[in-house]
């Protein structure tokens, strides 16, 4: 048995408290002597338990007193596991609602950075999806059906490991720094110096992220290119921000094309 001051002292909770709680009625001690002193026994403790970790989950008192209600009666044992299971379970919950928070978080993160700003409407949405999980899990379940109608199955490991903008990944970082370049430069020629250097960081990228599979890479980026006057489909990549892309990547592959063919006549001509 702990006296009131012991175990506020072992628990780290104050005296105050621990009355406070004897008032609401959810945490009874189990003997009060003569004199009024407070003794708790092991059930009270493992009640103290469940009450502090249902208070860090955002329990309100009035709720945690309805969940310990309708735990009333069984063994000790079986009291113990019902509590325990109760608090996995609200913490996985917990664990799945604070991730999907950190993704909406680094997706509008991304958002700022690669457009400066954050549109009345990108503010709208992040709060709507704020409190709809259901709706963003049907959505990725959406988009996963979509990529496996739209590749095959040695390709879907590749798609499935690029990064994305809702999770941190150094390679998302990289890849808005890029976007955010690309989009200062949508205006320039795509045979200007500043053009085929963002094409050659275009090709480094797409080299690695797709594993030197140039046919995957091809059939990606048709699949995200939106159609005329069509919204983007994926972050920052917008019509002409993709028609940009498209025409300082052939230009680049052509001027390389060229070097490689003015190289090999030269070297026929020295032999």
């Amino acid at each position: 048995m702990y006296k009131i001051g012991q175990l506020a002292k072992e628990a780290g909770i104050s005296i105050r408290t621990l009355r406070y709680y004897d008032e609401m009625g959810i945490l009874t001690p189990s003997f009060v002597s003569d004199a009024g002193y407070r003794y708790y026994n092991e059930d009270d403790i493992m009640k103290l338990h469940h009450i502090t970790t249902l208070k860090q989950l955002g329990f309100t008192l009035g709720q945690i007193r309805n969940v310990l209600e309708a735990e009333a009666g069984g063994s000790h044992a079986e009291k113990w596991t019902h509590a325990i299971r109760m608090q996995l379970d609200l913490l996985q919950d917990e664990k799945h609602r604070l991730e999907l928070l950190e993704r909406r978080l680094l997706t509008t993160l991304r958002t700022i950075e690669l457009r400066g700003d954050v549109p009345v409407e990108e503010l709208v949405l992040f709060i709507q999806m704020l409190h709809s999980r259901e709706a963003d899990s049907a959505a990725k379940s959406v988009q996963r059906n979509n990529r496996i109608r739209q590749f095959a199955p040695d390709e879907l490991p590749i798609i499935e490991k690029l990064p994305k903008m809702d999770e941190d990944d150094p390679r998302s970082d990289e890849w808005i720094g890029l976007l955010r370049d690309i989009h200062q430069h949508l205006e320039e020629p795509p045979d200007s110096p500043a053009s085929r250097q963002l094409a050659q960081r275009l090709l480094t990228i797409g080299e690695g992220w797709f594993d030197g599979r140039e046919d995957v890479l091809e059939k990606y980026w048709e699949w995200i290119r939106p159609e005329a006057g069509e919204s983007e489909k994926v972050l920052g990549l917008d019509e002409d921000t993709v028609n940009y892309i498209d025409r300082i990547v052939d230009e680049y592959l052509r001027h390389e094309q060229a070097q490689q063919t003015d190289k090999t006549k030269g070297r026929d001509r020295n032999e």
